[in-house]
């Protein structure tokens, strides 16, 4: 079923992770510098430096470059990520992904040949809500 699709066949089971009503695109043509928040999910082929705060999934497809500070529900990444972090339910590195810097998931599964250069926290925080964000004052 393509994304312009109409109809949705009536044997689909409805998927909350990521349904098309509720998933944005960002292309590999882009460049977003900012700050990016919301309740759905995104799907990212472009650059973007910043911050990422989502109540949903976050696709870092190839070959997207991000660099800052993420946090989602769930993260899979496939591109280039560099920063800190943050899943409330899981994230997946796939096998063209690099990623650097501290990451927090309770559950991680990385495919073999990602590349993963840095920290990881694996805390399970209650109901898969994402941790919130690190403060450097003490």
């Amino acid at each position: 079923m393509g994304i312009f699709a109409k109809d949705k066949p009536e044997s689909a089971a409805p998927d909350a992770a990521r349904s098309d009503s509720d998933t944005a695109f960002f292309g590999a043509k882009l460049s977003i510098m900012g700050k990016v928040t919301g309740s759905g999910n995104l799907i990212v082929m472009g650059k973007l430096e910043g911050e990422v705060d989502l109540a949903g999934e976050l696709v870092v497809a190839a070959p997207a470059v991000l660099n800052g500070e993420i946090r989602a529900v769930t993260l899979a990444v496939s591109g280039t990520v560099t920063g800190t972090k943050s899943a409330g339910e899981k994230t997946h590195l796939e096998k063209s992904a690099v990623v650097s810097g501290l990451m927090n998931a309770p559950r991680l599964s990385v495919v073999d040949g990602a590349t993963f250069n840095g920290e990881i926290e694996m805390k399970k925080p209650a109901n898969g809500i994402v941790p919130p964000k690190r403060s450097d004052k003490k």
